[in-house]
């Protein structure tokens, strides 16, 4: 798990991320915090990324109960960050969750993050969480290129950016969304 943080880290410097180790965010221990370096715009839509990767295991003690409950704290403290009340921002924190695992993840917890993710217009933020299968080379997310939804701009780059990464570490990696194992 080390050599592939190293890798992450290494690469999200490389793109001008601000990247903090273990970091502290109420109730769990963040492995690495990155936040894009500057705005990022299509269009009239504008995000800004903020990753926090966590240990499956030693952090979240497998269980997607603690998994929801570090994505809705990591929210928390991102949304500090953003003066604009929620229903009233034009730049919208683009917020990834990500558990990396050396051991298989429950169907549950597939499940769950290929089905789920934050909306605009509900809570003025976008974001998913993502699960690394360390040992099957696998990355699980919700979103599909092809599925047209709210917010799929910054849901797409967030996965785009990350498998990228992924896939550089391990080029025999795939990305699993909707239902797929």
């Amino acid at each position: 798990m080390e050599e592939v943080l190293t890798h992450f880290t290494e690469e999200l410097k490389n793109k001008n991320y601000s990247v903090i180790h273990d970091e502290p965010i109420p109730g769990v221990r963040g492995l690495i915090q990155a936040v894009s370096p500057k705005l990022t715009t299509f269009g009239p839509i504008k995000f800004i990324n903020y990753y926090l990767f966590l240990d499956w295991e030693n952090d979240l003690f497998g269980r997607l109960d603690a998994l929801i409950a570090a994505q809705k704290s990591f929210s928390e403290v991102v949304n500090k960050d953003f003066r604009v009340p929620h229903g009233w921002r034009i730049t919208l924190p683009n917020i990834v969750v990500a558990a990396l695992s050396n051991t298989p993840f429950s169907h549950e917890a597939i499940s769950y993050v290929q089905s789920r993710y934050q909306i605009p217009w509900l809570g003025g933020e976008v974001g998913q969480m993502m699960l690394f299968d360390l040992q099957a080379r696998k990355m699980y997310c919700h979103y599909k290129k092809a599925y047209k939804q709210t917010g799929s701009i910054p849901l797409g780059y967030a996965v785009d950016e990350l498998f990228g990464i992924y896939k550089s570490i391990y080029p025999d990696a795939r990305l699993l969304v909707h239902g797929e194992k």
